[in-house]
C-alpha cells in the first residue's frame, strides 16, 4: 500500500492548523473527537444520503452520508478515515483509499460533525464537515403507499408499446406494482397475446410477446440541477434491462443539452455474466443539427463494484450541474462527464424494459423483477 508523504501535508497544516485534540472513554468510544491539525491540504464536502446496500427494505432517512474528500500530495493508496458520534461516543464509522487524484469517498450513517483523518498521532492532519450542511431533499417517495396508476398517481405507465426498438413488448400497467414498501417492476409473458411469438428480423427463433414496467413522473414531478437517486435491486437474467434514468419535460430539442434537454440514464443494468460488466451510464442529447449526440460508457472494472446487484440493494445516483454529471453507487463516483449539462426540466424514469436486441440474449425464466426501495431527489439549483 502506498504511504502518505507528511512532510508538504504537514507543513500546509501548520500554515494556519487548529489543533483539535481527544481522549478516550470507557463506554467502546472517545469522550472527544479525534486529534489533528485542521489543513487546508484536506478539502472535504457532506452530500446527501446517497449510500445504502443491504438486502433489507428501509427508510430514505436511514441512508448513510456520503463525505467526498480531496487529500493534497498524497499516494494514490493513502488510507483515509471518517471519525463520528454515535451512542458510545466518537468512533470511526468508515475508512477508504486515495485514488490517483486525491479523492476518496467516505459514508456515515451518523448525523452531525463527521472528522476526515488522514495519517496517525503527530502527524495525523483532517478536516471537520457537518451532515447538516448537506443539500435537504425536495423529492421522496418511499412507496409505503401505493403511487403508481390511478387518480392522483405520482408514477404512471408510458405509453410505449410494440413499436421501435421494443416490437416483443409494451408497457403495461400490469407489470407495475406497489408490494410492502417496494415498487417491483416486471417483464412477463403478454396474456392477451398469449399463443402468439414474435419474430425479429433476421432471426430464426422466436419469443413470446412481453409486457414491460415502465413508469414516470412526467405528470407530477421534474426539476433543474441537484442530485437524484434510487435504491434498486435489479433483475438478475439478461434479456432485459433495470434502468433509472430521466428525461427532459415534453421530449428533447435541438440545439445541445442546454437548451434542447437530454436523456441521462443514471444506471442500466444489462443482467448477469455480462461481457462488459452489464452496467452502463450514458446521457443522449440533439446537437444544433438534431443529430443524436452519446456520451458515456460502459462502467469499466464493474467487478470491483459489486456482483450481487440482484441479490443486494445498492444507491445509483447522479450529480447534475451545469457543467458535469457525476454518477455514483452507494456513494462511490463510477463515472463523470464533464462538459455541458441538460439545463431543462428533467422527470424521473424507473423501467425493466426488454429490447428487441437483448432477446436472442434471454436466458432466464419469465416473469424477471427489478426492485425499487426509494427514489429520491435534492433540488440544489445551477449553483448547487
Amino acid at each position: 500500500m502506498a504511504r502518505m508523504r507528511t512532510t508538504p501535508l504537514i507543513s500546509a497544516a501548520l500554515a494556519g492548523a487548529l489543533l483539535v485534540t481527544g481522549c478516550s472513554s470507557s463506554d467502546g468510544g472517545d469522550a472527544t473527537p479525534p486529534s489533528y491539525e485542521t489543513s487546508d491540504s484536506v478539502k472535504a464536502q457532506v452530500l446527501p444520503q446517497l449510500a445504502a446496500n443491504g438486502e433489507d427494505v428501509e427508510s430514505a432517512d436511514d441512508a448513510a452520508w456520503v463525505v467526498d474528500a480531496t487529500i493534497a500530495d498524497v499516494d494514490e493508496g493513502t488510507a483515509v478515515t471518517l471519525v463520528a458520534k454515535g451512542d458510545d461516543g466518537w468512533s470511526e464509522v468508515d475508512e477508504q483509499e486515495t485514488d490517483g487524484k486525491g479523492h476518496v469517498s467516505l459514508t456515515s450513517r451518523s448525523a452531525g460533525d463527521l472528522h476526515v483523518v488522514v495519517g496517525d498521532g503527530d502527524d495525523a492532519i483532517g478536516a471537520e464537515v457537518s451532515t447538516g450542511d448537506a443539500p435537504e431533499a425536495t423529492f421522496t417517495d418511499d412507496f409505503d403507499k401505493d403511487t403508481v396508476d390511478g387518480d392522483g398517481a405520482t408514477w404512471v405507465t408510458r405509453d410505449q408499446g410494440y413499436i421501435g426498438v421494443r416490437t416483443c413488448s409494451r408497457a403495461s400497467t400490469d407489470a407495475a406494482e406497489v408490494t410492502d414498501g417496494v415498487l417491483e417492476l416486471h417483464v412477463l409473458e403478454d396474456p392477451d397475446r398469449e399463443g402468439d411469438e414474435c419474430q425479429l428480423p433476421g432471426k430464426r427463433k422466436k419469443f413470446p410477446y412481453r409486457l414491460n414496467g415502465h413508469v414516470g413522473t412526467e405528470a407530477s414531478y421534474a426539476f433543474t440541477y441537484g442530485f437524484a437517486a434510487a435504491r434498486i435491486r435489479t433483475q438478475a437474467a439478461r434479456g432485459q434491462h433495470a434502468a433509472f434514468w430521466m428525461q427532459a419535460v415534453g421530449g428533447q430539442k435541438t440545439g445541445g443539452p442546454k437548451k434542447g434537454g437530454a436523456e441521462i440514464d443514471v444506471i442500466e443494468y444489462f443482467g448477469d455474466d455480462h461481457p462488459e460488466g452489464g452496467l452502463t451510464s450514458f446521457t443522449y442529447f440533439l446537437d444544433k443539427q438534431g443529430r443524436k449526440q452519446t456520451v458515456g460508457d460502459w462502467l469499466p472494472n464493474a467487478d470491483e463494484l459489486g456482483d450481487d446487484w440482484a441479490e443486494k440493494y445498492h444507491v445509483f445516483s447522479v450529480e447534475w450541474t451545469p457543467k458535469e454529471y457525476v454518477f455514483r453507487i452507494d456513494g462511490k463516483v463510477t463515472q463523470r462527464l464533464k462538459g455541458e449539462t441538460s439545463g431543462r426540466p428533467e422527470f424521473l424514469i424507473l423501467s425493466l424494459l426488454s429490447s428487441d436486441y437483448e432477446l436472442p440474449r434471454f436466458d432466464g425464466e419469465l416473469p424477471q423483477t427489478m426492485e425499487v426501495d426509494w427514489a429520491r431527489v435534492w433540488e440544489t439549483g445551477p449553483k448547487g
